[in-house]
């Protein structure tokens, strides 16, 4: 019944959709997947399975309510990524917040945008084409339900939040999380980022979270250099170096390359969606592509995907390497 409610409401917006495009709201949303195949694994049942996949669809409405105040509302649809499940693509919430604007400080309230890699995606701007590396390798979250201040100090943009630690899901424990990020221009191209969090986890499971990011930036050129070191309590800890690279290399045209070096087997990372890796080893990801825009706002990326394994710490023996080929779409409305 929820997605019959939630399926509702869409329909209307939708039928809203040119009343609020006169006055003061805006409907938004993009759309990204791919066709894979999974050329290499090292789980002989996922070995050759191909297809299309949504990794993400979209749908965002934002109104300005006041001079100060402001709504967003956005829903998100994604296929299943676990090589199992068998499904239809089903809505759930993933922003519903109110933003208040005082000066130059913005405050929000609802289920809210985490600090956590807002600011990867937004300098470097690769989500489509695969999850920034917190996010994949299963260390934070890119909601919460909290509180939060976004202000700047200077040329400084400071993002301070606390939020339950749930992601988009209720509160069920007494912990919370704690959140904060450092963004500096420290010239025209290159922008420092410092980010920090405390997560206070059930059965003395706590995360702790540093990260740092470098990023180099022109019309034509971005690279990227990030690294997150994650400390788990009575858990090995998890630390991720990543390099990115995009340049234009003709009008319509972009090479990217992307490498990440994980120091330790990431505990979760069979539930890793659309690779369902092996988690008692430690991960090498490679990713090489070539974003073609074939018009406005729609872009086709062929691009290889490949992880190598160290040996299990415990022994036995080293998992298969994984490649995934994949031509991954991305289209989008505003």
């Amino acid at each position: 019944m929820r997605y019959i409610g939630l399926l509702g409401l869409l329909t209307a917006l939708l039928m809203g959709s040119s009343e609020a495009q006169q006055g003061s709201g805006k409907l938004s949303g993009y759309v990204f997947g791919d066709y894979y195949l999974v050329s290499q694994h090292h789980d002989p049942s996922i070995k050759g399975m191909n297809g299309f996949w949504f990794r993400r669809i979209y749908f965002t409405y934002d109104q300005k309510t006041t001079d100060q105040t402001a709504i967003r509302f956005r829903l998100e649809m994604n296929s299943p990524g676990d090589f199992k499940t068998a499904d239809t693509l089903k809505p759930y919430i993933k922003d519903a917040y109110v933003q208040y604007t005082a000066g130059k400080t913005q405050y929000l309230l609802g289920v809210i945008p985490t600090p956590t890699w807002e600011g990867v995606e937004t300098l470097l701007g690769y989500r489509p084409y695969e999850k920034t590396p917190i996010d994949l390798w299963r260390m934070g979250n890119s909601r919460d339900s909290g509180v939060g201040i976004r202000t700047t100090f200077g040329k400084t943009l400071l993002y301070f939040m606390v939020g339950n630690g749930s992601h988009t899901q209720s509160e069920t424990n007494r912990g919370k999380a704690v959140y904060l990020s450092l963004q500096h221009p420290l010239t025209a191209v290159w922008t420092l980022e410092v980010y920090g969090d405390i997560y206070d986890r059930p059965a003395d499971s706590d995360w702790r979270t540093l990260q740092g990011l470098l990023v180099y930036r022109t019309d034509r050129t971005k690279v990227g250099l990030q690294y997150a070191h994650q400390d788990r309590q009575n858990q090995r800890d998890l630390a991720v170096f990543s390099v990115y690279a995009e340049t234009q290399v003709a009008e319509r045209t972009r090479l990217f390359a992307r490498a990440d070096w994980v120091n330790n087997p990431v505990p979760d990372a069979d539930k890793i969606t659309y690779f369902a890796l092996a988690n008692n080893a430690r991960p090498t990801f490679y990713q090489l592509g070539i974003i073609y825009e074939v018009a406005k706002d729609f872009y086709i990326a062929p691009n290889v995907e490949w992880v190598t394994y160290g040996n299990p710490p415990g022994g036995g023996t080293k998992p298969k390497d994984a490649l995934f080929l994949k031509a991954t779409f991305y289209y989008l409305w505003r």
